[in-house]
């Protein structure tokens, strides 16, 4: 069987003119073209034939991109599960070790924290015992100061207390005195009235005095006596007479 060709012809034609010119001579060239061309109508199913094949194409393309599309999505899905599933673990991971991590620095803190508390503690002890030393020296001295002044007073009053005891001596010496001078006086008379009679008489005054302070072991102790003797004698007969 034989195939029918169809043909279409198709014929142009077009013309040029150009003019050259070289002082008086002038030279026209005229120049014409003509064209024809061919369609063979066998082409024209054979394209017919393409166009429907490429129909059954696209919709073959559409079906295999919705295929891998869909296939795709589910490798992206399972991939984005994989993701999620990793990052969960490698969280965990992390926060196990910041976990971890987090006890190791709070026991590294609390031992540091404990040594410094020590160290605290040592300074706080060695300005307490410096403070306690500086509280005992200036109590001493304070202590010592007050020794002083109450030394100075029972010096002051021991001399109050001598000037008294000599005033005191005096009186009594001159008290001692008139008493002698009475007793000589009667002791001249009894002579005079007893031819054999002998008279002592002895007077005896003493004065003491003793003064204590708060200073424990401080006392003064100041004691004087005087003593007086008389003696008359007689023939007849004897007295004596003591004054304490």
């Amino acid at each position: 069987m034989s195939a029918t060709i169809q043909t279409a012809t198709a014929t142009t034609g077009s013309a040029t003119a150009h003019t050259a010119v070289a002082e008086n001579v002038s030279v026209r060239s005229v120049v014409s073209t003509e064209s024809q061309s061919q369609v063979s109508m066998e082409n024209t199913q054979k394209m017919a034939a393409l166009m429907g094949r490429l129909g059954t194409t696209h919709q073959q393309v559409d079906e295999y991109a919705r295929r891998r599309t869909e296939q795709i999505s589910e490798e992206v899905a399972a991939a984005i599960s994989r993701i999620v599933a990793d990052t969960s673990i490698q969280q965990q991971t992390l926060l196990a070790d910041a976990n971890v991590r987090s006890a190791a620095i709070e026991e590294e803190y609390k031992h540091k924290l404990q040594q410094y508390v020590e160290e605290l503690d040592v300074v706080k002890a060695q300005n307490l015992s410096t403070l306690e030393k500086d509280l005992n020296l200036r109590q001493e001295m304070i202590l010592e100061d007050a020794r002083k002044r109450i030394d100075a007073l029972n010096e002051e009053a021991n001399r109050l207390k001598l000037g008294v005891l000599r005033e005191a001596q005096a009186q009594a010496n001159a008290q001692v005195e008139v008493i002698t001078d009475q007793v000589a006086a009667l002791s001249a008379e009894d002579a005079s009235r007893l031819l054999t009679s002998t008279a002592t008489t002895v007077i005896t005054t003493e004065a003491k005095a003793t003064g204590a302070t708060h200073v424990e072991g401080a006392s003064v102790v100041v004691g004087k006596t005087a003593e007086t003797v008389h003696t008359s004698s007689s023939h007849s007969s004897s007295s004596s007479t003591t004054k304490h």
